[in-house]
């Protein structure tokens, strides 16, 4: 099973691929894609949605597995992240590859065992069980490497159950 994750931003979207082969996870990849700030949001929008039809190109995939708005932000926040899970659920969507939406407690639950864990330890367990060759360059980086774990335990826990 190979899964995209997302951790959605408009600022800032991680991303992370992930390798489920017999019971394991395997790392692959992960990065940020960073619209520019000098552009609009519409533009911005538009930035997220070609990179991640980009990465869905590259591979087949399984899943897309996405970030929840996460409830505690403000209205305005929540919106602008509501707008990018958009745009990357179109691009799953166009490419005919499956969703999975987890909400951040979830996600934070299955990689540090505690759905109140702050990014930093998120990012401390993504790297325990992964070991990539280089250190995540941000949190929201991580972010989404801990969304793709979490879709690889739920993947799991569906087959095993």
């Amino acid at each position: 099973m190979l899964v995209l994750g997302i951790d959605p931003g408009s600022a800032n979207t991680g991303y992370g691929v992930l390798r489920m082969v017999a019971g394991r996870m395997k790392y692959l990849e992960s990065g940020v894609i960073r619209p520019k700030r000098t552009l609009t949001f519409s533009q911005k929008l538009h930035t997220i949605h070609e990179a991640v039809v980009a990465l869905l190109a590259r591979e087949s995939f399984d899943c897309v597995a996405v970030e929840d708005v996460y409830q505690g932000v403000n209205a305005r926040t929540a919106a602008r992240i509501g707008h990018v899970r958009g745009v990357v659920l179109l691009a799953a969507a166009n490419a005919g590859v499956a969703v999975a939406e987890y909400p951040p407690n979830e996600i934070k639950s299955a990689v540090v065992g505690n759905g109140l864990a702050s990014k930093e330890q998120v990012q401390f367990m993504v790297q325990q069980i992964l070991r990539p060759a280089k250190p995540m360059e941000s949190l929201d980086e991580s972010d989404a490497v801990a969304v793709a774990i979490c879709a690889c335990h739920r993947n799991l826990e569906r087959f095993a159950g």
